[in-house]
């Protein structure tokens, strides 16, 4: 049975955390609709930061090409 859902569920998860933590603190920290859209772009790049790692960890970087001989 694959577990590899697991970490995509955990990487969710903890996204919307901190998506959700940056849209109650940054708009106290800087104006309120640059506060929403830097969470926003915080949580749009922690999004792919996290699908780069999940795709060069466990699918590999390049695939392997068959050597003839």
């Amino acid at each position: 049975m694959r577990k590899d859902w697991i970490l995509d569920i955990a990487i969710g998860i903890s996204a919307i955390f901190i998506f959700a933590v940056m849209l109650l603190f940054l708009p106290t920290v800087l104006p309120a609709a640059f506060g929403y859209v830097a969470a926003f772009l915080i949580f749009v790049l922690y999004l792919t930061l996290m699908g780069l790692f999940v795709v060069k960890r466990f699918v590999g970087e390049t695939p392997q090409k068959k050597v003839k001989n």
